[in-house]
């Protein structure tokens, strides 16, 4: 153990491993956002890993040999750490992917012996670093078993249920549960989740939910702003914008559609299309030149400049049983922004009720009609009340509550 870990351990200090479903350094991810927040309370650690469901690039045979070679980066991975963001320390050690593993020994096998692995991994770096408690959020890693480590998982979404055989299902439900008992806690990214996991699991969860860092979203200099649409060529539109991970469930050739359409009622509007969206690029290179714009991956530190720059932004993901329990980061960030959001009527919107979001469901007239509307509209002062509680900074406060809200630490035993 090196001296500033066996100071830690001395002083008291509880200290948190964070396992997020992904750890990604280009986009929003929920546990690290949380993270950051957490620092004032722990000393935070954070694993760290390449995704080889995270490459870019089309479902080609180039793309399949750089998921190999990522995933194989991954595992042989040297154990190290440097240091992240607001005083986290970044982990990185061997991590195993069972994507890799799915031909040689069958997905159920595979991903078996993936957690297991995984949880091997998981039990150095908490004997190396004197870890008290753990959130994990990542499937594929189960808590360790040690005295005095008190382990949480965060379930950000529910399986793809509604084309899971009903034998699946069971089996999957039956390790939500297994890896609930083996946890002191459970947090859900949404309300509806956490009752998707009391009824069909029994697993009582707090519901916790995204949220947006208001000071860095709201501090953006206007000049800043202006000179950004003036070098996207922006300047003089009403901005239609869509910022995000654009996977296949996003609808961006719908947005698409619905834009094409809402010329005809607002001539200057363009639809800007912020962050990766490999799954839709022959649909946006298609449409260059003719009002639609695709930024491709935007550094975290200049996102909420693209945020600014909108009129209105939108969220088109198409109702399913994993959109629906989802809770969208960014109906958040374009909130704190004061901006005007279209969104497909998923529940946790229809729960909430934000008067700046116009739930609308997915039809090209029903969406001119409302983005007509949100043209039309004010943001309201009284409304930012609406958006305090999301804030990065109170949803983790909430989560340390309940991270030290278990009772007197044991002695946990560190390693050299």
């Amino acid at each position: 153990m090196d001296g500033e870990s066996r100071h830690s351990s001395m002083n008291g200090r509880p200290r948190l491993l964070v396992v997020p479903h992904v750890y990604a350094e280009n986009i929003s991810v929920r546990e690290i956002e949380l993270a950051k927040r957490l620092t004032g309370t722990f000393d935070v650690f954070c694993l760290s890993w390449p995704d080889v469901l995270h490459v870019d690039g089309a479902p080609t045979l180039s793309r399949r040999l750089k998921q190999l070679r990522v995933g194989l980066e991954s595992v042989f991975a040297p154990y190290r750490t440097r240091p992240g963001a607001k005083g986290m320390t970044i982990v990185q050690a061997p991590v195993l992917q069972s994507v890799l593993l799915h031909r040689l020994m069958g997905e159920k096998r595979a991903e078996a012996f993936t957690r297991s692995f995984n949880r091997g991994a998981l039990e150095r770096v908490v004997r190396t670093h004197c870890i008290t408690h753990i959130l994990l959020a990542a499937a594929t890693f189960k808590l360790p078993r040690i005295s005095g480590v008190r382990g949480f998982l965060d379930v950000i979404d529910w399986f793809p249920e509604d084309v899971t055989s009903a034998q699946e299902a069971v089996t999957v439900r039956a390790l939500f549960l297994e890896s609930a008992n083996a946890a002191e806690g459970v947090f859900a990214a949404s309300e509806p989740l956490a009752e998707k996991l009391k009824n069909d699991c029994g697993i009582d969860a707090v519901a916790l939910p995204n949220g947006a860092d208001l000071v860095d979203l709201r501090s953006v200099a206007s000049q800043r702003v202006a000179s950004l649409r003036e070098r996207l060529g922006l300047a003089g539109k009403y901005v239609i914008g869509y910022i995000g991970n654009h996977g296949s469930y996003t609808g961006v050739d719908f947005a698409v559609k619905a834009f094409e359409a809402v010329r005809n009622r607002i001539p200057n509007a363009v639809l800007l299309i912020v962050g990766p969206a490999e799954f839709w690029r022959s649909l946006l290179e298609a449409k260059r030149g003719e009002g639609v714009v695709w930024t491709g991956p935007v550094a975290p530190a200049e996102i909420g400049t693209y945020f600014h720059a909108l009129d209105l932004g939108i969220l088109a993901q198409e109702k399913s049983l994993f959109t629906e329990l989802a809770f969208q980061i960014k109906i958040v960030e374009y909130s704190a922004c004061r901006k005007f959001v279209i969104s497909t009527p998923l529940q946790t919107w229809a729960r909430l009720k934000w008067p700046n979001v116009f739930l609308t469901p997915l039809e090209v007239d029903a969406w001119v009609e409302a983005i007509v509307r949100a043209k039309r509209s004010k943001w309201q002062p009284e409304w930012d009340a609406e958006i305090e509680p999301y804030d990065w900074n109170a949803l983790a406060g909430r989560m340390a509550a309940v991270l030290l809200n278990t009772g007197q630490r044991e002695e946990v035993v560190c390693v050299s």
